[in-house]
């Protein structure tokens, strides 16, 4: 029997399940486009949220989700998610994924905020992504191919289905790669923004190229913003883990004034949004924002990531204090799949952040988005390990034409991204965002081949349609909701209630 040939777009943890389950059964090839230890998965500190304690349920897991969601998640995407993600997190510590454990061998559940029940769990301390990469790559050594340094340009679709995916690599030289399916896991878009907790290459790719394709993309409004970044000077920021002040911290301002007090009932532990905006409107009247870490008891050891980055930045933790502001975190917004990771184009995918499945809703639960690569990537390659392979052609490469096209600079977009389409949004701002965008040429079909573009050109040009896509849809939702808080429009709409924004490229245009 022929083996099937898939190909995963990006090297996160979502890819790297996905290829975990398929090597026996096809040739995997994971591409990505800068190097394999380039994802946002690799970055992440806090743990895997999985109702698996004895004095946990998965039912309360829902609830948590569905709240801090706004109730925009579709809740049969949320009791897959959680029903399952007990399953598959049973089945990784069989395989002897090294958590955290006590003396007694008994698993350390954290809490994280807007979590009822202590039900994180986390791998060195605060390292859980960096394990669970480490976990994957060690499975998959010499089991499948993987490419670094290339980016992915367009899919290749013929007769409505995706045949393929071309890329372009450091020497500005195309290449094109034909398989019986396509998987983006490209991430989200948050390093579009100037503040950051994500890997510079997590810029909206996938989203990009699917909606070319004419892929749906959905509720890409909702970003959410981290409150507690680092705050540094540097050009992107280290993430200071939610699981902090999970274990006791307390957000404070230069007088040691606490600020989230009277702000919601969870005060320090209030979902991210309204800690995020707390914290914004703090530094807007001038003040400094800490985290208050002298409650932790051995703060060194439970999070010794956090403090060698503290001590790189030179803060001195034997004050205690820890200066923090919000960056763009995640996107709970993406390319339009079911439950099991199919888009509306036969044969091409979608599984992590750069998935819209609809189970995050308006705000993404804390520890929710391991989970969502793990159950997810597991359901998709259960599928397709059902699927036959399928026979065909070849894909020759065009030459493109010679075009110049004017182009922005990307930390000009980043600057005008956190203004205009951050935290607090506005229409006399949003409208601000279009009109600067509206300047650039923004090829919206799939046809980037025709133009004689470089490898920064397209990237640009990737940066721009998503950029586009994101504010077009914060100017669409006249309501504020979860992650996406409108300035001028402040309460949540009745009408709005649980209606998601969609784009699709269409033959003569957008459709929304």
């Amino acid at each position: 029997m022929q083996r099937q040939k898939i190909v995963i777009v990006g090297s996160g943890l979502a890819a790297y399940v996905l290829a975990s389950k398929l090597w026996q059964h096809a040739d995997v090839t994971i591409l990505t486009k800068n190097a394999i230890q380039n994802s946002n998965s690799i970055r992440a500190q806090g743990g895997i949220a999985a109702a698996i304690s004895v004095k946990d349920q998965w039912q309360l897991h829902v609830e948590d989700t569905l709240k801090a969601g706004l109730f925009h998640n579709h809740r049969v995407a949320v009791e897959t998610l959680v029903k399952e993600g007990q399953q598959v997190v049973k089945r990784l510590l069989r395989k002897g994924f090294l958590a955290d454990r006590n003396q007694q061998g008994e698993l350390l559940f954290g809490r994280e905020g807007a979590h009822s029940q202590r039900r994180i769990i986390h791998a060195g301390g605060d390292q859980t992504g960096k394990y669970l990469i480490n976990f994957y790559q060690k499975l998959l050594q010499g089991r499948i191919t993987m490419i670094e340094g290339q980016l992915a340009v367009d899919c290749v679709t013929k007769a409505g289905e995706c045949k393929g995916i071309i890329t372009i690599d450091q020497q500005n030289q195309y290449h094109t790669y034909s398989a019986d399916h396509i998987v983006l896991a490209t991430g989200g878009f948050g390093a579009l923004y100037d503040t950051t907790s994500n890997d510079p290459s997590i810029t909206g790719d996938g989203i990009a190229i699917a909606y070319r394709a004419g892929a749906i993309v959905s509720d890409l409004e909702f970003v959410q913003f981290h409150p507690t970044m680092l705050a540094t000077q540097a050009r992107y920021n280290d993430l200071i883990s939610e699981a902090v002040r999970g274990e006791g911290a307390i957000l404070v301002d230069q007088d040691q004034r606490e600020i989230m007090i009277d702000i919601h009932p969870l005060e320090n532990l209030a979902p991210r949004d309204i800690v995020a905006r707390a914290i914004m409107t703090e530094i807007t009247k001038g003040n400094q924002i800490f985290l208050d870490i002298r409650k932790i008891k051995n703060f060194q050891t439970k999070f010794p990531f956090i403090n060698s980055v503290c001590e790189k930045n030179n803060i001195d933790l034997q004050q205690g204090l820890i200066p923090v502001k919000p960056g763009a975190h995640f996107t709970m917004g993406g390319v339009e799949t079911d439950l099991l990771g199919r888009t509306n184009i036969p044969r091409l995918y979608a599984i992590g952040e750069v998935a819209c499945t609809h189970v995050h809703g308006a705000n993404r639960l804390a520890s929710n988005s391991l989970l969502e690569g793990i159950v997810f990537a597991t359901r998709l390659a259960e599928y397709l390990q059902m699927q036959p392979s399928l026979s065909f052609d070849n894909i020759s490469e065009n030459q493109p034409k010679q075009l110049s096209r004017q182009q922005p600079d990307f930390e000009q977009l980043r600057k005008r991204m956190t203004a205009y389409v951050g935290i607090n949004r506005h229409e006399t701002g949003l409208k601000k965002m279009l009109e600067w965008l509206n300047e650039f040429t923004i090829i919206h079909e799939n046809d980037l081949l025709s133009y004689a573009l470089s490898r920064e050109q397209i990237q640009i040009q990737h940066h721009l349609l998503v950029a586009l896509l994101v504010t077009k849809a914060a100017r669409k939702r006249t309501e504020s909701k979860g992650a996406h808080y409108r300035v001028d429009y402040p309460n949540q709409s009745e009408q709005w209630k649980n209606k998601s924004i969609t784009f699709q490229l269409i033959k003569q245009g957008v459709k929304v």
